[in-house]
């Protein structure tokens, strides 16, 4: 986590310090109503299947956090979107479309790559369902910021995925510890 932050701080310096970003993209939140209905009507139906997947593949993991470590579920509900998803989405969204757009001008080569590096990261924590759950979480995050231009906005649709992937039970292949 603190290389996460250290990367995130230097990939903002690094944009502030650049005359042609758009500062704008880092508080942006025209439309954030709209858009968080959007996250919502993509949210609640992929979230209920991901629940009964769960509930039905380890049974053991559903719900185990806020059942049985609750301190350690509050806790990582609170401090995973500041410590770890506002440094994500400046590193892999804000920054990485910026700064690859001379070399990558197509919005689709720097969604496909932004995903398949936002995957690959996911690999310190030893396991191919954490990246495979990046995979898919970044594409999401990827396409919501070709949409919007807005990091708050997609802070807020990753926060929302984390916070509900350490709920469900996903969570243990995403800490540094081994997945079960």
């Amino acid at each position: 986590m603190p290389l996460l932050g250290l990367a995130g701080i230097v990939c903002l310096a690094v944009l502030l310090a650049d005359k042609q970003f758009k500062r704008v993209r880092l508080w942006h939140t025209t439309d954030f109503l709209q858009h968080f209905k959007t996250t919502l009507r993509l949210f609640i139906p992929w979230a209920c299947l991901m629940m009964a997947a769960v509930c039905l593949i380890r049974p053991d993991l559903f719900l185990s956090w806020p059942m049985h470590e609750t301190g350690l579920w509050l806790t990582t509900l609170l401090i995973y979107p500041v410590i770890s998803v506002i440094p994500q989405e400046i590193i892999f969204r804000t920054f990485f479309f910026h700064r690859y757009k001379p070399i990558m001008p197509s919005k689709l080569g720097r969604w496909a790559v932004s995903t398949f590096l936002f995957g690959l990261a996911h690999l310190v924590y030893g396991n191919w369902v954490a990246v495979i759950l990046a995979w898919c979480g970044g594409g999401l995050f990827g396409y919501r910021y070709i949409q919007t231009r807005s990091t708050p906005v997609v802070i807020v649709e990753h926060a929302i995925w984390g916070c509900f992937i350490f709920t469900v039970g996903l969570g243990a292949w995403l800490m540094s510890a081994p997945a079960p």
